[in-house]
């Protein structure tokens, strides 16, 4: 099982706050989860498997970019909930330093 300290780390790095009834079943998860993946780091694969980039065999396709017919601005602006001059307000999804 893990120690403390170590699920402290994990649980910083995480940004999350972990009470003392939690420590257990968090210790619990981390060591199923490490022990998974301590089941694949011992799958024996040398010289049996060529390496796979992906496993789709599908291929990038790239397209040139062109200038092509585009919206005017009232045009977007009349579809949007919320402007204010010639943007669109949306909500904040990114934090200030101070609030986390």
């Amino acid at each position: 099982m893990l120690s403390k300290n170590e699920v402290d780390h994990v649980a910083d790095l995480a940004r999350l706050h972990v009470d003392e009834a939690e420590y257990e079943l968090y210790e619990k998860q981390l060591y199923d989860i490490l022990s998974e993946i301590k089941k694949i780091e011992d799958v024996d694969v040398e010289g049996e498997t060529e390496i796979m980039i992906s496993p789709s065999t599908n291929k990038n396709t790239y397209s040139n970019d062109s200038i092509g017919p585009m919206l005017s601005t009232s045009d977007v602006l009349k579809n949007a909930k919320h402007t204010n001059g010639d943007f669109i307000v949306v909500p904040r999804v990114v934090a200030d330093s101070e609030e986390i």
